[in-house]
């Protein structure tokens, strides 16, 4: 193990090595980085790029994320950020000698279990309407393309990088399903693919033929497995099948694209995909298995109720009581 000289140093090799590339996680703890350094060059009157190791200290951290909070941001929002910091401590300390995980025993801000907003029954139809209108105006793959994402988001609940990182190999031959799904935690799930959608996907997939067709010719079947479900062909090289893989910041336009009076984010999909499919069924654990959440538990904010509600229950229930009371007198 080596002695760290700045703290500069430790954020340059967690950034190289755990921060690095244009996934939504990296990205997500690259802006965690950006935030506390700007914290920490205003506070400590430091330069970002000279931090010293005295800038690594539990107060800074605290402080940080007590100032994340003032300025209005959500209590699980400055949580994420500070487990960004703690993963940043646990892996300078096992890498430098010298360095101790700062953030390990900062608590995170506590915050109200609310339940996740959904679309609205209006707002997908208005996003339906709106892509099949542009299908039937422009009729180009690009537009092929955008109406199977929001489609397969909204009918599966699948997380933006589990379906931007689908591959053709993943689809059955009749479209039925999409198997083994990486999940967040790291395993893997089958995701059933209702009629409605089935035919969504395969009137894109003959576009994807088409567009594919025209940039490199016929493509065997054995190799076309490997690509990317959701494809880009900007700078794509068929014998490096990552190149056709959308970019994670484009996946997110493009659902971004589709709403004009709201802003529209891949998670708001899968929420709304959760509640109807928990008000249809009733059944928490399916809902849970349908999400690939690794605990129940996660699922269950989906079935939290504002308190207008739980009021509102407990007057139909007197009202009920006192009607059956009436009733037998």
């Amino acid at each position: 193990m080596e002695n760290a000289k700045s703290f500069s140093q430790i954020l340059d090799f967690y950034m190289a090595n755990y921060a690095a590339g244009e996934t939504h996680t990296a990205r997500a703890k690259q802006r965690d980085l950006e935030l506390f350094i700007d914290f920490l060059s205003k506070n400590q009157s430091e330069k970002a790029a000279t931090l010293s190791l005295s800038c690594w200290t539990q107060a800074n951290v605290r402080s940080f994320i007590e100032e994340r909070l003032r300025l209005g941001e959500a209590p699980t929002s400055a949580s994420r950020r500070l487990a960004t910091l703690k993963h940043l401590g646990r892996i300078a300390a096992e890498h430098f000698s010298n360095v101790t995980n700062a953030a390990r025993d900062v608590k995170n801000p506590t915050s109200p279990i609310t339940k996740p907003k959904g679309l609205r029954d209006e707002q997908i139809g208005k996003i339906s309407e709106k892509t099949e209108q542009t299908i039937s105006e422009r009729k180009n793959f690009k537009s092929f393309r955008d109406r199977a994402i929001f489609n397969l988001m909204i009918e599966t609940g699948l997380r933006a990088d589990e379906a931007r990182l689908l591959r053709m190999s993943q689809l059955d031959p009749n479209l039925g399903w999409i198997r083994k799904v990486r999940t967040k935690g790291g395993k893997y799930r089958n995701v059933y693919v209702n009629s409605k959608l089935r035919l969504i996907i395969k009137d894109y997939l003959e576009k994807r033929t088409e567009e594919l067709r025209r940039a490199f010719g016929n493509i065997p079947a054995s190799i076309d497995k490997t690509l990317p479900v959701f494809i880009s062909l900007y700078s794509a090289k068929l014998e490096r099948p990552a190149s056709l893989l959308m970019g994670a910041k484009t996946f997110y336009q493009v659902i971004r694209s589709l709403a004009d009076d709201f802003k529209l984010h891949p998670h708001l999909l899968r929420h709304s995909f959760a509640l109807n499919l928990l008000d249809s069924s009733k059944d928490l654990r399916l809902v849970s298995q349908a999400l690939g959440h690794s605990d129940v538990k996660i699922t269950m904010r989906y079935t939290e109720r504002r308190d207008e509600e739980v009021a509102e229950a407990i007057e139909k229930t007197k009202s009920q009581s006192e009607e059956l009371i009436e009733g037998k007198s």
